[in-house]
């Protein structure tokens, strides 16, 4: 991919791109993403800092919030590439290109309820963790069907680099 092709895609939100080019701008989001995530997975539990057992300066506690930040940066920069990814192809659907905001706000919410109903005291019922990810598995079906597998809505023209 060249530049000016990376800049368009993934940079801005003007425009509109092809079902193919969503998927070829997705699909490389989605597995950093995966990647990322299964690589929090292992090194979440050394976050836990208990001080009765473990000494004050920990070298993997602190390696694991160093990540944790690299991780979250990571995940912002990945949901705004969506965006302008998923926003021309909503144009090219003849749908606004705001609607692409609707997948990543979902899945914030959800990983901040996931985050935050352990640590609640039971004031943020484990239900709501529950619809949070039923809404998000939900909205990214409709992504995928609605961006990957349909047309280009009639009378659109598309705008590329």
């Amino acid at each position: 991919m060249t530049e000016a092709g990376f800049r368009f895609l993934y940079r801005e939100d003007r425009g509109r791109i092809s079902r193919a080019a969503w998927w070829g701008g997705t699909v490389p989001l989605a597995v950093l993403v995966a990647a990322a995530t299964a690589l929090w997975v292992f090194v979440r539990p050394y976050a836990a800092h208990d001080l009765a057992t473990q000494p004050f300066i920990d070298v993997a506690t602190i390696l694991a919030y160093l990540y944790l930040a690299a991780y979250a940066f990571g995940l912002i920069l990945a949901a705004v590439c969506y965006y302008n990814v998923s926003a021309k192809r909503f144009r090219d659907r003849g749908r606004p290109g705001r609607l692409a905001v609707v997948l990543p706000l979902a899945a914030f919410l959800a990983g901040a309820l996931d985050w935050f109903i352990p640590q609640s005291f039971g004031e943020v019922p484990a239900w709501a963790g529950t619809v949070a990810l039923v809404t998000l598995v939900a909205i990214a079906i409709w992504n995928v069907v609605d961006l990957g597998f349909a047309p280009t809505a009639v009378g659109t023209t598309r705008i590329v680099p």
